[in-house]
């Protein structure tokens, strides 16, 4: 049975090493963006620390972005590369026809959705609201033209990952990171109610320029497919694309209540303390490094050699494609997830732990923080079961999962926020559980689909990744509570715990606690030949040579 698996495997154009290669290219442009993101929260931390009117510029951010979480972002992409892939089966001119169709109905839909949240914006602000909701309503109508150019990003993005072009989707955030890193080193001076809104005229700029970064790659597309005079002559709302809104819709309908969802989540945390945005904020910037490093790396090369797959009826390398994905993201996220819990207090501290941010931010930030690494894993997981169905064209499925999943989200949060009394972290908590939740649905349901998803040899592959990270993170936490008096322990038993403001103190407790965590993970990994962990930094072993070339 092996060899023929084996046999379908080497035949096929989709290969997981190839699959990897794309993950990568696209990990490193995504690395290097995240690198400026978090410079951008570090300089927003610094600068600002958690003030109430920072607060409300990240929660007018999230409503300001919704719209891009809906039509320029995953879904946009997941109803697109499917079709577009088979549209250029047939020929490469059918294939840029419809992506400039879509370019062009999506730019005039979007300035239409503009102008009427500007008038919706307005009215209600004009209507009289309170002096906090007020603020928020102003810096989402300063950020709102953006969201023209952050959506056609998004659009531009799919088409990049559909011509192998992994690298530049995932770095084009750096001009957008370098724009706002830009603003808030200019603004620094002021108080942030003097900031905050020179800070959203910014954003709006912030947004061309990732757009722009893709423009050039767009371009020379077209130029080796259409006549350059044909591209603009758009066929607005035509007929081929009418056979992907139904897919959109279904897709928006999901991600629409994830993202209201997220939203009440401001809310939420604004009843639990005018900070709790900004604390739920820094948290998850951290939480989304490694999600984004792998997970959004294997999922956006993930969709387009699943479809391929899927439309060819290449079951076998559909499940192969998909099992290996998984395996690679068990090996980065779950150590990643328990590095949040251990060095947790270390990460916070030295990254935001400076300034104007206080002792009380660091620790209702960490707290947050391990509410969120509850959920690393899941959701990782979502990002690849997801396109397992999108490949197929059903759509359907991870919007129910997504709309459950919010349902439960809301309930947990009602419950933690009113009854129990948790405060932010309450939000954290919530999300991690729907996250859970929403990853046991679509596990079961495509296993419905293509049958029982993982196997004996999975399984004994997980356990020996999670015996090397726990080994790891309790050598870690020794060190880190031995030698510099970490206080994870304190919070944990619910004391008041010291965080250290000298810069070295931070520097060296972090710096031992991970290289002790990186150096005992490797070693065990090597001991029980754990090749998924040795792999990731560039090893190998004769034994996982020998089962490729089988």
């Amino acid at each position: 049975m092996r060899n023929v698996v084996t046999l379908q495997i080497n035949m096929s154009p989709e290969q997981p090493r190839t699959l990897f290669k794309s993950a990568f290219h696209f990990l490193s442009g995504t690395l290097i963006s995240r690198v400026t993101g978090l410079v951008r929260d570090l300089s927003m931390a610094w600068c600002f620390g958690s003030h109430p009117a920072l607060a409300a510029f990240m929660v007018a951010f999230r409503f300001s972005n919704l719209i891009r979480r809906l039509f320029g972002e995953g879904q946009m992409a997941n109803g697109f590369i499917p079709h577009f892939e088979s549209l250029r089966a047939i020929s490469s001119e059918a294939g840029a026809r419809f992506f400039r169709d879509l370019f062009f109905s999506l730019a005039s839909f979007l300035l239409l959705i503009a102008i009427l949240f500007e008038g919706g914006l307005w009215t209600w602000l004009n209507v009289g609201v309170g002096e906090g909701t007020a603020e928020i309503l102003q810096l989402t109508m300063l950020m709102m033209p953006g969201i023209v150019f952050i959506c056609l990003f998004g659009l531009g993005s799919a088409l990049l990952q559909c011509e192998g072009r992994f690298f530049l989707s995932g770095f084009a955030p750096v001009a957008f990171n370098a724009v706002w890193i830009g603003a808030v080193l200019w603004l620094r001076d002021l108080t942030p109610e003097q900031a905050m809104p020179l800070l959203a005229i910014a954003i709006v700029f912030a947004f061309f320029m990732q757009w722009a970064v893709t423009v050039p790659k767009m371009v020379k597309f077209f130029r080796g497919t259409l006549p350059f005079r044909e591209f603009f002559q758009p066929k607005l709302f035509s007929a081929e694309l009418r056979k992907i809104v139904i897919p959109i819709f279904l897709g928006v309908i999901g991600i629409g209540a994830m993202q209201v969802n997220s939203a009440l989540d401001a809310i939420f945390a604004r009843f639990a303390s005018l900070e709790g945005p900004a604390y739920l904020w820094y948290a998850i910037r951290i939480q989304q490094f490694p999600l984004a490093l792998l997970g959004v790396a294997l999922s956006s090369a993930l969709l387009p050699s699943l479809s391929r797959a899927s439309e060819r009826g290449e079951w076998t390398t559909f499940r192969t494609l998909l099992l290996s994905s998984l395996v690679k993201c068990i090996s980065l996220m779950l150590p990643a997830a328990v590095v949040l819990f251990v060095l947790g207090a270390s990460i916070v501290n030295l990254f935001y732990g400076h300034g104007d941010f206080s002792q009380v931010a660091t620790y209702e930030t960490l707290l947050c923080l391990w509410g969120y690494s509850l959920g690393l894993l899941p959701a990782a997981g979502i990002l690849l079961l997801a396109p397992a169905f999108y490949a197929q064209k059903d759509y359907k499925t991870p919007m129910k999962g997504a709309l459950y999943a919010v349902l439960l989200h809301v309930l947990a949060n009602s419950l933690m926020i009113f009854v129990l009394k948790w405060g932010a972290f309450s939000i954290a908590l919530a999300t991690s559980l729907s996250a859970l939740f929403n990853f046991s649905y679509l596990r079961k349901k495509l296993e419905g689909k293509i049958g029982v998803l993982w196997d004996s040899l999975f399984f004994r592959t997980v356990v020996k990744i999670s015996l090397c990270t726990f080994v790891a993170a309790l050598c870690a936490f020794a060190v880190a509570a031995t030698l510099f008096a970490d206080p994870t322990l304190a919070v944990v038993q619910g004391k008041e715990p010291l965080f250290t403001r000298s810069l070295q103190d931070q520097f060296f407790s972090l710096g031992v606690g991970g290289a002790c965590f990186l150096v005992v993970l490797l070693v065990a990994a090597w001991v029980l030949r754990v090749h998924e962990i040795l792999e990731l930094i560039g090893l190998k072993t004769r034994k996982k040579e020998t089962l490729i070339d089988e």
